[in-house]
């Protein structure tokens, strides 16, 4: 019995590294956050939830094949994953591919194309090495740039594309998301501190680790009063959903393993989503 319970666990671990791992999750939680501005929007346009999922493969796969620059000779377990399942990788970058090209077919749009292309282009050069190489290279590596380059992609491709293709104003779209990103990545550079190279001074080595949690805060906060103030989301709803993401936030700690952050944190934006599609009943 205990034989077959072991199986089981190790079964459904493996299955959940599989979809972490290779990026699947991730892609959810960017077509999440893409729906959640398009509820925002009562968007009417072709939905750019799948493209931006499928993008996400491709982009965060093409990441991962680059170590980012370490004071240490830890990797994240994330990359000793993919290095022993390079193949399942390398699937999941050309099925985001395949998906990616076909949706931009359907949609048949040169300006939107225009605002990918941009995009894209920051996310490519984000890890490639041959950039700035003598600091670890790609941008990753220009001090204090990790977090804005990561906060303002998310911000961009899940909120001001959204909104500007259904004919909204994407800047405070884009403000807000930023935010939100912002406070939900901030916990990541806290975990991974003691393995990113002093050279690029994210947060934690500059300001230290609970300096960053309160700045972490501070961006969430911003980023609720705007949805309330601004996008007139529910006070007492979205008060109760962002009390649950700063506890999120400070009981983050990198003895919880890395699923913690990668399945959990990564996971929160089906929240933001479900609040709004919870609407109409609250």
């Amino acid at each position: 019995m205990e034989r077959s319970l072991n199986t089981i666990t190790n079964t459904f671990s493996g299955l959940l590294r599989l979809v972490v791992y290779a990026n699947f999750w991730v892609a959810g939680a960017v077509w999440a956050l893409t729906k959640f501005t398009e509820y925002l929007v009562d968007g009417q346009a072709h939905s750019l939830a799948l493209l931006n999922a499928s993008g996400t493969l491709v982009v965060y796969g093409f990441a991962h094949l680059f170590e980012g620059p370490s004071d240490t000779d830890l990797s994240s377990k994330v990359s000793q994953w993919k290095a022993q399942m390079p193949r399942i990788s390398w699937l999941s970058i050309i099925l985001g591919l395949v998906i990616s090209v076909a949706e931009f077919i359907n949609i048949h749009s040169w300006g939107l194309l225009l605002h990918y292309v941009f995009g894209g282009a920051i996310a490519f050069l984000y890890p490639i090495p041959f950039i700035l190489k003598n600091k670890g290279g790609g941008l990753r590596s220009v001090p204090g740039l990790k977090l804005i380059i990561i906060a303002g992609l998310w911000a961009y491709i899940t909120a001001f594309i959204p909104a500007v293709w259904n004919g909204e104003n994407g800047w405070m779209h884009f403000m807000e998301r930023m935010l939100w990103a912002a406070a939900l990545t901030i916990p990541f550079d806290v975990r991974d501190s003691s393995i990113d190279s002093k050279s690029i001074k994210t947060l934690p080595h500059l300001f230290g680790a609970r300096n960053s949690i309160f700045i972490a805060h501070a961006c969430l906060w911003l980023s609720f009063m705007l949805l309330v103030l601004y996008f007139g989301l529910p006070l007492n709803a979205t008060f109760l959903l962002f009390c649950f993401f700063a506890i999120v936030i400070v009981i983050a700690n990198h003895n919880f393993g890395d699923l913690y952050y990668s399945f959990f944190i990564e996971g929160l934006p089906w929240l933001l989503l479900g609040l709004v599609a919870l609407l109409p009943y609250l």
